[in-house]
């Protein structure tokens, strides 16, 4: 059976039908042909015994591999809301680096359940789970997981070899195997590549790289995912105290993490909120955008005195007001690109601070070459539209300006606020609004003032 895009949004309506239905023999066989993804979406949004009645309609491993999908807090109070037996039985589905985070949020909130819940698991995934669980959120402990192919020091690459075809499927592609010492210290790795073009009498020890590149598990997990993106590696191991080899975070997560940055950093850029989605009540979302905008009318007020104070300009040219929101918006639209290009070459590492001069040249040179062919086009506009070549002018030299001023605000100022310590992408926007809007009225307004008669006339 094809499952095309149609299709799939078929299967995902008539799932989230069968839910809201309580019908969840239907849910359970629409679910059966979607991702966990999209099944883990629909269950993040139910009420939570709609939640918890499906997962114990469908097979235990199919039920921890959607709680693992779901966000920790939410998987937590899902399990939480289920009697303990029931609760035990799909946590113990879980992967262990999933159950870790959930474990820590239950720790926190109501430590006698989460311990007689542990106390169901098998001794060493107990063990493994508390270990997962005790590294704080967005750690590299945290962020870590614990499937990885390691083979003790001394080891042949024969023995290697037949550890790595007899692993479980999820480490057996593994691009790295990890040498350890019987204490479990990382030694060295070598590449599955090599290991397959070695003699297999040959002692691993020989063939392997020591000069590992590592984390510890208290590093922070975005630095770590920067890491391994910016050296290429597949795996960065993560070492515990006496540096023990306790897991590995893979280049699928690492990219994840970055391109969660990156998207927070752009809604912060917008005053959002990075906590809120689109299933945020209304009530939540007015918390979190409402100090933004109203420090953005403080900011703005700005703009507003500058218009005021060219009151009797304004008034003997009325057509003056017109275009006043072209000039301003263009160089808002300017510099949000500037902006979002230098907030994401940041968070993903691509540029330091000391590239603050190479980031305002660029947008000089952009800035003069965009401006004069905008300039150029909103005189013409303004000429055709009013018949008056020195408002044209005026109009187009202030949109022009503006434009290169909102470019080189826009790719410069995020680098400035970081080199002071505080985030670019929450406190860029505001100071980037109200520096263009005040720009641009004071530009044209000046000039049209300075060339009031001849627009008059």
């Amino acid at each position: 059976m094809l499952l095309l895009p149609d299709t799939l949004s078929e299967r995902r309506e008539a799932l989230k039908a069968a839910l809201q239905e309580e019908r969840m023999d239907d849910a359970v066989a629409e679910a059966a042909h979607l991702s966990h993804g999209r099944v883990a979406e629909l269950l993040a949004d139910a009420p939570a015994d709609q939640a918890v009645a499906f997962l114990q309609a469908v097979p235990p491993s199919r039920a921890g591999a959607l709680l693992g999908t779901l966000p920790s807090a939410t998987a937590a109070d899902i399990l939480y809301s289920m009697d303990e037996e029931d609760a035990a039985i799909l946590f113990g589905e879980i992967r262990p680096e999933y159950a870790g985070d959930i474990y820590h949020i239950w720790e926190g909130a109501d430590s006698d359940w989460a311990r007689q819940l542990m106390d169901r698991l098998p001794t060493e995934r107990r063990a493994l789970v508390r270990e997962l669980g005790s590294h704080e959120p967005g750690s590299a402990g945290a962020a870590m997981v614990v499937r990885f192919l390691a083979i003790s020091e001394g080891s042949t690459v024969g023995q290697t070899v037949e550890a790595i075809r007899g692993a479980p499927p999820e480490v057996e592609r593994s691009a790295y195997v990890f040498v350890v010492d019987r204490e479990g210290r990382a030694r060295g790795v070598v590449s599955v590549r090599d290991l397959f073009l070695a003699d297999p009498d040959e002692v691993v020890d020989r063939i392997m790289t020591t000069d590992l590149v590592a984390v510890r598990a208290d590093d922070d997990a975005m630095d770590a995912a920067r890491l391994l993106r910016n050296r290429g590696f597949k795996l960065l191991p993560v070492l515990g105290a006496g540096d023990r080899l306790l897991g590995v975070i893979t280049r699928d997560d690492a990219f994840d993490l970055l391109a969660e940055e990156l998207a927070s950093g752009f809604v912060r850029s917008a005053q959002g909120s990075p906590d809120e989605s689109f299933f945020t009540p209304p009530m939540g979302a007015v918390r979190r955008r409402l100090p933004w905008m109203g420090a953005n009318v403080l900011l703005n007020l700005g703009a507003v005195f500058v218009i005021s104070s060219f009151e009797s300009t304004i008034a003997q040219v009325a057509i003056l007001a017109a275009f006043l929101p072209m000039i301003t918006d263009m160089g808002g639209n300017v510099g949000i690109q500037a902006l979002s290009v230098a907030i994401r070459s940041i968070a993903l590492d691509e540029v330091r601070i000391r590239d603050f001069w190479r980031a305002v040249r660029k947008e000089v040179v952009v800035g003069l070459v965009n401006g004069a062919a905008l300039g150029t086009f909103f005189a013409a506009v303004a000429v055709l539209l009013e018949a008056n070549a020195w408002l044209g002018l005026v109009a187009g030299i202030a949109l022009g300006v503006n434009v290169l001023v909102a470019g080189v605000v826009g790719g410069s100022l995020p680098f400035i606020i970081k080199r002071f310590g505080k985030d670019p992408a929450m406190m860029t926007g505001p100071f980037l609004t109200t520096i263009t809007d005040i720009t641009g009225v004071s530009i044209y307004l000046g000039l049209s003032t300075l060339f009031l008669t001849q627009i008059v006339g």
